[in-house]
């Protein structure tokens, strides 16, 4: 497959390293930035070409991947828009808050485009993407996106009005998960503990109870409750955090990214 990534900035390089990692030699991958300082240290099998030479080095991609933030989505679609008509890709978009519609209108009605949300996991192959398809895209298509986010981790399919949920929970989740471990680390060292010691333990601590809710399909509050004594040490926790409201703050994380994930169409 030949794959085409528009934007080498962080997500852009995720996916570029999560396909490398799972395919190598397996994929034909060309990256292009309009800074040329973004395209260094991309990895090998990994070919530096603008969209407008793509032909006279006859690389004709497949896909076409869009990482470019938002706010420059325009100004890449400019670039592809005269390409599609004869070169055919399907075009996938990693920008957040931009739709289907608006990529249409630039386009064009035959573009076969597939709106995504993958998170920066993918890099090391454990990420989480949400896609959703226009009606126009075909079998193969669907196989093409699967097959480039399954290398990086779980794909799932959605209707797109739940695209900009998916941004708030998983797009920005990871770093409220950072957050968490790096408060669970400076807990640890508050009570003595040396400041790797700690690391380590928040880290596989978070690591263990992920895998404990994937692997035993276990509710989250059933798990938990096993964790807690009756007066014990956890209990004792737990009031703690209700006392900051951390559930509460929790769901206002990802509910006011997915609102910001809305802004970002206007």
């Amino acid at each position: 497959m030949r794959i085409a990534v528009i934007g080498t900035g962080n997500m852009g390089r995720a996916l570029i390293s999560g396909l490398l990692r799972a395919y190598g030699g397996a994929v034909r991958i060309s990256a292009y930035d309009k800074a040329p300082g973004a395209l260094n240290t991309l990895g090998e099998y990994l070919e530096v070409i603008a969209p407008t030479e793509w032909k006279k080095s006859e690389f004709i991609p497949d896909v076409v991947i869009l990482a470019v933030k938002p706010a420059d989505t325009r100004e890449a679609l400019d670039m592809l828009a005269p390409l599609l008509s004869e070169l055919n890709f399907l075009t996938i978009s990693i920008a957040a808050g931009v739709e289907i519609q608006s990529i249409r209108e630039k386009l064009g009605k035959n573009a076969r485009i597939c709106r995504s949300m993958p998170n920066t996991p993918v890099v090391i192959g454990e990420g989480m993407c949400a896609y959703s398809l226009s009606e126009n895209c075909t079998p193969e298509d669907i196989r093409r996106v699967e097959y480039i986010f399954s290398a990086c981790g779980k794909v799932i399919n959605i209707s797109e009005n739940l695209i900009d949920s998916v941004t708030g929970l998983s797009g920005s989740g990871p770093a409220f998960v950072y957050s968490f471990i790096e408060a669970l680390t400076e807990g640890g060292v508050s009570t003595g503990l040396p400041y790797e010691t700690a690391l380590n333990a928040a880290v596989q601590t978070v690591i263990g109870a992920a895998k404990m809710v994937e692997s035993t399909g276990e509710h989250p509050s059933v798990l938990k409750s096993k964790v807690m004594s009756p007066g014990g040490t956890t209990v004792r926790g737990l009031e703690e955090l209700e006392k900051g409201a951390f559930r509460h703050s929790v769901i206002q994380a990802v509910t006011q990214a997915a609102a910001r994930a809305k802004e970002l169409r206007s």
